[in-house]
């Protein structure tokens, strides 16, 4: 980890702090649990960093596969090859049930004087800092970690009983993290919903009710899409992008998927460039309706707000421009409400292998309730001011998340520094802790013997003491 050690730490590496490090059971799996199965762990397993029984699949194993495979509490499910994204995940095995452990996940079992679930922390914080990325090998769709490279890995190593107070700080403290992130993932939604609220209240008048109030003012009018425009709606167009720069450049689909052009999402065309007359050039105060995507984006929206002429528009958006008895924004406050989206949805059109579409007709007949020019601009200037305080709290709270985001690695470094917890003179020296798994390990590795190495050994030894010739051939003969 780099650094100077606290008090009472020493350092050593992965492999000698891990009791057992092993691939998992290639038994037959199943989807479905039945008579006498039990489940057996997945790379999906571990996906959120903790158990997800939801996420296993089944097996009928021995009572030998039980107990070779089965995981003990404080075993750490480690992900070793994955996307980079996903690469190096874990999670620590704490469940009062059996699973078995499967092929694509590491089991990493500590040392008994190792915490299991410090050793899962460690893990955690190499992978936040790109540690294993950096040493993985790399195929076309995933990455890999070899166990040679995992076992050299740096480890500090604190005394046991403080390993046991980190493993405990940091429980806590992850603990209230998550309990945040949960109420921070919330936020998106609230403001999704307090945006479709606003544009409700505006296009069914409720927004301006008090407004109008001793106004006289005119009532308003229900109209068709087709009576708002100033021509018929237009398909744009879609030749094939190519990947270097040209003069021609269109919007892709993403351009106004947020509801809100942007004109970052763009592509290059080998075309010859339209003449100036074409529909196929936007213009500002243009809006775009998607006409093709998934259901729960089909029919959005977005007033183009560019330069004239330096973008044409693809053949999965529809352009349409308000005319005189309508302002630009309302109309798109219209397009953007609950009600119109849903009426988009209901009236998509498309089979289970296809995005869903809407065509010309239903977007000309959408219904617009329509209220005076004074009273589109009253609304206007209300939606605009309380979208802006929304958007005040969504950069508030993006600013937020990026912050917690960072924090798990800000507390693991913390902690592997030693500054989470107390260094106490009476929890002993790591340097003995170390001497005692060193130890252990001598006594194991000895005690563990491997049959036909040790035959071979004996082999040797005899083939010492006989003579060459026949005398050698009958040796062979005897083996």
């Amino acid at each position: 980890m780099g650094g100077n050690l606290p008090k009472n730490w020493i350092e050593t590496n992965l492999e000698t702090i891990i009791e057992r490090m092993s691939n998992g059971s290639g038994l037959k799996q199943f989807e479905e649990p039945f008579e006498n199965s039990f489940p057996i762990s997945r790379i999906e397993t571990i996906w959120n960093e903790t158990i997800d029984l939801d996420r296993v699949k089944y097996v009928n194993p021995t009572k030998t596969d039980i107990e070779k495979y089965s995981f003990l509490k404080g075993d750490v499910l480690f992900s070793h090859i994955n996307s980079d994204k996903h690469l190096g995940k874990t999670a620590v095995f704490n469940l009062d049930t059996v699973l078995i452990h499967g092929i694509n996940l590491l089991l990493l079992r500590a040392q008994p004087q190792f915490n299991g679930y410090l050793l899962n922390y460690f893990l955690r914080y190499y992978r936040l800092t790109g540690k294993f990325i950096e040493v993985a090998q790399r195929s076309v769709n995933q990455s890999s970690i070899n166990q040679k490279k995992l076992n050299t890995f740096k480890i500090p190593l604190p005394p046991l009983a403080e390993q046991n107070r980190i493993v405990a700080k940091l429980d806590r403290l992850f603990a209230q993290l998550e309990i945040l992130k949960t109420s921070m993932a919330k936020v998106p939604l609230l403001l999704k919903d307090f945006r479709q609220q606003v544009l409700t209240r505006a296009v069914t008048g409720k927004l301006t009710e008090e407004w109008r109030k001793d106004k006289k003012m005119k009532n308003w009018e229900e109209f068709t899409l087709s009576e708002l425009i100033i021509e018929k709606p237009r398909n744009g167009y879609s030749p094939q992008a190519v990947g270097y720069e040209t003069e021609v450049k269109s919007l892709s689909l993403s351009a106004i998927t947020s509801g809100v052009f942007n004109p970052a999402y763009v592509k290059y065309l080998d075309i010859e460039s339209p003449s100036k007359n074409s529909h196929l050039w936007l213009k500002n105060g243009d809006i775009l309706i998607q006409r093709s995507n998934s259901l729960e984006y089909v029919g959005t929206s977005a007033i183009y707000d560019g330069e004239d002429f330096e973008f044409i528009y693809p053949d999965i958006m529809i352009k349409i421009r308000a005319n005189f008895k309508i302002s630009t924004n309302y109309l798109n406050y219209c397009l953007s409400s609950f009600k119109t989206r849903e009426y988009f949805r209901n009236n998509a059109t498309g089979t289970a292998g296809n995005m869903p579409k809407i065509n010309q007709v239903v977007v000309m007949n959408t219904t617009i309730n329509l209220p005076s020019d004074l009273e589109q601009e009253e609304i206007e200037v209300r939606v605009e001011s309380l979208f802006a305080k929304a958007d005040a709290i969504e950069q508030q709270y993006k600013s937020l998340k990026a912050k917690i985001d960072k924090l798990p690695q800000a507390i693991l470094h913390k902690a592997f520094k030693g500054e989470l917890s107390e260094q106490l003179d009476t929890d002993g020296d790591a340097r003995e802790l170390l001497k005692q798994i060193q130890e252990l390990k001598g006594i194991n590795k000895k005690a563990i013997k491997n049959p036909k190495l040790e035959k071979l050994k004996n082999f040797n030894k005899k083939l010492k003491n006989y003579p060459e010739g026949d005398d050698f051939l009958r040796m062979v003969a005897e083996k």
